[in-house]
């Protein structure tokens, strides 16, 4: 459970939320002593213990067996709550630019806390084997060779859908004319190979190895816009044991919750998007 949690401390894709979910177990309990002053204002144990806190387990460790690690510590807290001290002088927390990342810090913040109070007690190690259990195919060898022609809209990637299905189309012809992949007009569409645990969009990878070899798949929305997917060649590999995949079954798991959780609480919500200014784009 203690490592589950920990886990949480990563940041997630995002895209999800926006903001990277830095995710704890709490910051520990310290003695309320002063370790030093700096014009009057002091720097206690407690500042020093949660600081500890953000650095993995193992690195804490090493750091409080090392005999001058608490003095070099405060001393760089001393120099670093001095400049403070020059800023707050200077007036610099009163800048639009302070408030505006005052403001960010407090969104990730009340995210981070907020996915870790409803997402983090699920995280249990019973709950990331049975999800193994569900889902071995997820965690495999498999791997699968595609091309792919990216379109801005759905209506678009319909119509692309239709041209390649033609007698005589030629895919890779239709991804140099209409793809908006930069990479197009070099690789004509070809992605290659994709394995089952490349650090590839889920939406998309989810898609291609669900096709068969020479369907056409699509269109597919991801953050990029709309795909129309071919599948050239697929591969079935081998189921990794648990222990080969701990922790990237623990992340996706992890980020499924996140994801069911932030599309509940959103069906409640009330939410407008002006679709002119998001068609104009940046």
């Amino acid at each position: 459970m203690k490592s589950l949690n920990r886990s949480l401390k990563a940041k997630t894709k995002t895209i999800l939320l926006g903001v990277a979910l830095l995710l704890g177990s709490g910051v520990p309990v310290a003695r309320a002593v002063e370790l030093a002053k700096v014009n009057g204002k002091a720097i206690s144990m407690e500042e020093v213990t949660s600081m500890l806190s953000g650095m993995p387990e193992g690195q804490r460790g090493a750091i409080k067996k090392e005999p001058t690690a608490l003095r070099s510590i405060v001393q760089n807290m001393v120099n670093q709550e001095l400049l403070v001290q020059e800023g707050e002088k200077s007036k610099l927390d009163q800048e639009a630019a302070y408030k505006e990342a005052l403001a960010a810090f407090r969104r990730q913040y009340l995210a981070a806390k907020v996915v870790e109070k409803n997402v983090g007690p699920k995280l249990t190690e019973k709950a990331a084997k049975a999800y193994y259990n569900n889902n071995k195919r997820l965690f495999s060898t498999d791997k699968v060779q595609v091309q792919h022609i990216l379109v801005a809209t759905d209506a678009e990637a319909r119509e692309v859908m239709k041209k390649a299905k033609e007698p005589g189309a030629d895919f890779q012809e239709l991804a140099e004319k209409l793809s908006k992949d930069p990479s197009a007009k070099n690789n004509r569409g070809d992605i290659g190979v994709v394995l089952r645990d490349s650090p590839f969009v889920k939406e998309f990878k989810d898609a291609a190895f669900e096709g068969s070899i020479g369907e056409l798949v699509g269109p597919v929305r991801t953050a990029y816009g709309f795909h129309v997917i071919k599948i050239i060649d697929r591969k079935l590999g081998r189921p990794l044991e648990y222990d080969e995949v701990e922790l990237k079954v623990k992340g996706t798991l992890r980020d499924e919750l996140i994801e069911n959780y932030v599309a509940d609480v959103r069906s409640k919500a009330k939410i407008t998007l002006d679709e002119a200014a998001l068609k104009k784009g940046f």
